[in-house]
């Protein structure tokens, strides 16, 4: 089993960070290129599993909410990514933000679970986005 090489951990993070250069870019099929047909995503601002089969109306609304706010700045630091032959999970925290007219910001962590096929090189499979909490809520006694 290779696990780990420099090589594939740069391909890995470079892929990922493509993914999301698309959304910055209002690119959809090239996003959309980038993920494997199956892939699912835990999406930070939807209540359900996006699976195949809503996978184009979910990135339909996606980048037409995106494209209403206003410009959008991001950043994504903390890359862990671990591989595996055929298969890597890649680890980040990211913060993003909306310039008027419609503002909008905060922090995330986002896994994403990555195979590399033959003829197609590394596609991601899902993606797992939330809010970075602040930490413990206060306990107060009663």
């Amino acid at each position: 089993m290779t696990v780990n090489t420099a090589e594939d951990i740069k391909q890995v993070e470079a892929h990922v960070r493509s993914v999301w250069d698309c959304f910055s870019n209002q690119d959809p099929q090239g996003m959309l290129a980038l993920l494997h047909t199956d892939c699912t995503v835990w999406d930070v601002f939807q209540p359900d599993l996006v699976t195949k089969r809503e996978m184009e109306a979910y990135v339909t609304e996606d980048f037409s909410q995106s494209a209403a706010r206003g410009k959008l700045t991001r950043e994504m630091n903390n890359f862990v990514i671990s591989v595996w032959d055929d298969t890597a999970v890649c680890r980040f925290t990211s913060s993003y933000s909306y310039a008027p007219p419609n503002p909008a910001s905060g922090r995330g962590r986002t896994t994403c679970v990555l195979r590399r096929f033959p003829d197609l090189g590394w596609l991601v499979m899902h993606v797992h986005e939330g809010h970075r909490p602040d930490g413990i809520p206060p306990i107060s006694e009663a």
